[in-house]
């Protein structure tokens, strides 16, 4: 594919004619497709968390959440059974909760705008062994477009509960969706819970888990303080045991009830399937507490409180991963995202014929290159197209691991790491040692070191996807010349 410093407008015109078309192209009145709403995630609600305690009683409800591809919630989405039957509305934090009481139930949205929506399955709250007694979870994402990528395993952990034939087991399914759930899908009793000990910033709540998709888009946990259910907290996914973060933080508002799902856009957070993170939750305002399941539930991952780990328990929450494809037909220069370098690209072979960025749907018209691709790309703007890689370690410290009688005024060097545009720097006397500064040199000057003294040191190399950890190194500097 092309470099984009060589493809770059050559042409003082074309640049006119491309910005001209791209602002008209963003004006109102041009659609670039019909928006979709797809299930995210859909799961039955289990004893603890249903109020049912060690009895059949508890709620017969469903709880929906609406968000879209930037993490925002949609509010005023009504919610229809697929007869048309309104049930609800979301409010202004995209939610709402739906009695299921007589009947069975599906939801799907409704924007009046004419977007399609996908349909739950069949909620019934007519089955043993707590017949009428059962509630219910569901999260829709909004797609912009209905072709933009993304997509969520709906298969079930655990058998999906229906009223005919009654299924005789106490199941609690979940969609696998749900990377992680705190609770035994096999198991509807299983989710018996307790509060852990107050955690204080820096401190935090953590649970690992094993990522299912490429792309964290939604979690919850159910934080607590004191006898007071109203809270707000922080959440963010991080590499484990690295604890390095992988995308932004986000957060819950200060709401009712306390089991709030916290939303992330679909390329805030990106994993990969397969290897394990840990989900963090705290509260910067005062410190707060957080429930945890009083069993293990989660073969693949533990409950922590701060770096605690506890075995024999799991938070209790859940966190959602997508499987979001990469769009290598939009982004013409391979640069991980979507910007004015695509349109400049794009401009270079306006009104031509170039396979490479003819990107417009079908029926195409004469294949040339005009407005409909340029509105394709425009529909795509600033969104990840492939997730590059991060950088790689450094490598070849000076001083080397181990080395001794070091000059106390000697400076630190090491071999870039291949994708890094800067480096952290760790030193000090202890191990492991602090975080000093980020810098682009691969170079750095501590000043006048100690005599004789053993320093440790590390360079963590850093791009604009993340980070990537270093070894740990170390050094001794020589004694100080006799009087």
């Amino acid at each position: 594919m092309h470099d984009v410093n060589k493809v770059a407008m050559r042409d003082i015109a074309k640049v006119i004619v491309v910005g001209a078309i791209f602002l008209i192209s963003v004006l109102p009145g041009i659609s670039y497709g019909a928006g979709h709403f797809v299930v995210a995630f859909q799961r039955q609600l289990s004893a603890w968390e249903n109020s049912a305690g060690t009895d059949c009683i508890g709620g017969h409800v469903c709880r929906v959440w609406v968000w879209d591809e930037d993490g925002n919630p949609i509010p005023n989405i009504d919610l229809y059974t697929t007869w048309d039957v309104l049930m609800a509305a979301t409010d202004s934090d995209g939610r709402c909760e739906i009695p299921i009481w007589d009947n069975d139930y599906d939801l799907k949205c409704v924007d009046g705008q004419g977007a399609t929506s996908d349909s739950t399955r069949l909620m019934t709250t007519h089955r043993p062994e707590c017949w009428g007694h059962y509630s219910f979870e569901v999260g829709f994402l909004y797609k912009t477009d209905e072709s933009n990528p993304g997509e969520f395993d709906l298969d079930m952990n655990g058998s999906w509960n229906e009223r005919a034939p009654a299924i005789q087991d106490n199941d609690a399914p979940y969609t696998k969706s749900l990377a992680y759930s705190g609770v035994d899908c096999t198991d509807y009793w299983s989710d018996q819970s307790f509060y852990g000990n107050w955690q204080n910033p820096p401190s935090y709540f953590g649970q690992t888990f094993v990522a299912t998709g490429n792309r964290v888009v939604s979690a919850r946990v159910q934080g607590i303080i004191g006898g007071n259910d109203l809270l707000d907290w922080q959440l963010r996914i991080v590499t484990f045991p690295g604890l390095q973060p992988v995308g932004t933080t986000t957060s819950v508002p200060y709401r009712w009830p306390f089991g709030w799902e916290a939303f992330w856009g679909v390329n805030d957070c990106p994993v990969v399937a397969g290897q394990t993170y840990m989900l963090q939750a705290w509260r910067n305002n005062g410190g707060m507490n957080i429930y945890h399941v009083t069993q293990d539930v989660y073969p693949h991952g533990q409950y922590y409180e701060g770096t605690t780990a506890y075995p024999g328990w799991d938070l209790n929450g859940h966190v959602c991963c997508m499987n979001y494809a990469d769009l290598p037909d939009y982004d013409f220069n391979r640069d991980g995202k979507i910007d004015f370098k695509d349109v400049c690209i794009l401009g270079q072979y306006w009104s031509g014929d170039e396979p490479s960025v003819d990107i417009a749907p079908p029926p195409a018209g004469d294949d040339t290159i005009n407005h409909k691709d340029l509105a394709v790309l425009v529909e795509h703007w600033l969104t990840a197209s492939a997730i590059p890689p991060l950088p790689a370690s450094a490598s070849n410290p000076n001083p080397g691991h181990g080395a001794m009688n070091i000059d106390k005024n000697a400076d630190l060097s090491w071999t870039a790491g291949e994708g890094a545009t800067s480096y952290d720097v760790y030193l000090g006397t202890s191990s492991p040692p602090p975080f000093i500064s980020n810098q682009t040199a691969a170079t750095f000057d501590p000043g006048t070191m100690a005599d004789s003294t053993i320093y440790y040191w590390k360079i963590d190399s850093v791009n604009g996807w993340g980070k990537t950890a270093g070894e740990e190194w170390m050094f001794a500097t020589s004694m100080p010349p006799p009087p």
